[in-house]
């Protein structure tokens, strides 16, 4: 996509998508230093056909929306980018992420997949399997999407890298802060006793005061490759309650990523 249609209507196109060399970085887009063009480079070591997608896919976000206000010759891009503490950083990443989420499993299509269907690893995995993605961005797009209250937190060895709440999650105020320091996850968690059985992956409930002021259903699941544990958190549904901030989720999901920028006057040309 990107060496083909780039050509076609920018004065700068990306003319190189190649494998290199990287110690600490996913992947970068680099502007060549003496023509107007383009090149996406992502790290060759990586593995994961879903992680290396992503990746592409996250850079051409930042050529589409970021390139004109880039001041240097370059995005570098890794996890920790992705969770750095300065906002205009964090800003862009996650419009680079939001971008590639919705190029590569758009809204209608995944709500096709997942809307009405009980959360599971399974139904993650089918999602991730349909767009060549990996489990974690599979999860991460389900949890924009729903409507539950839900909060998925990635860790390793019992300390907490991140963790991202559902919207109708953070505005019950259900989130975990993640950004100072060591932050461990809860002791009589699954994730902590690393409690990784088929109950795990199918949810177990736990009572009130485990991970939150009231009960949950946690899902966890562990990859030997990564070495890392995905944990997804559901709290019951509350009835009989209108949250005066619900927005119509349903016109939401049929606005692409591309469009918003646009419409905000955003021009990736």
């Amino acid at each position: 996509m990107a060496l083909d249609l780039t050509p076609s209507f920018n004065p700068d196109p990306i003319t190189a998508v190649q494998g290199n060399t990287f110690s600490s970085i996913d992947g970068a887009l680099v502007r060549h230093p003496n023509q107007d063009q383009w090149a996406i480079l992502f790290n060759d070591s990586i593995t994961h056909s879903g992680r290396v997608n992503f990746t592409l896919a996250h850079e051409l976000g930042h050529y589409m929306v970021h390139r004109k206000s880039l001041a240097g010759d370059r995005f570098e891009c890794g996890e920790q980018d992705m969770r750095d503490e300065d906002q205009g950083q964090k800003i862009i990443e996650a419009e680079a992420n939001a971008f590639a989420a919705n190029l590569l499993m758009p809204n209608h299509d995944f709500r096709a997949q997942a809307d009405g269907q009980p959360f599971s690893f399974d139904l993650m995995s089918h999602c991730a399997d349909r767009y060549g993605v990996s489990l974690t961005a599979a999860v991460l797009k389900w949890l924009d999407f729903t409507k539950r209250r839900a909060v998925t937190v990635l860790s390793e060895e019992g300390c907490m890298h991140w963790a991202k709440s559902s919207d109708k999650a953070f505005r019950y105020g259900h989130y975990l802060a993640t950004r100072q320091g060591f932050n461990e996850v809860p002791e009589l968690s699954l994730a902590a006793q690393e409690q990784f059985s088929f109950h795990a992956r199918d949810g177990v409930r736990h009572k009130a005061g485990i991970w939150f002021d009231e009960e949950v259903v946690e899902h966890s699941i562990y990859s030997e490759e990564y070495g890392k544990t995905l944990t997804v958190l559901l709290l019951d549904d509350i009835g009989g309650y209108q949250d005066p901030d619900d927005f119509d989720e349903d016109a939401e999901l049929l606005t692409d990523t591309y469009s918003n920028f646009i419409n905000n006057g955003q021009k990736p040309y």
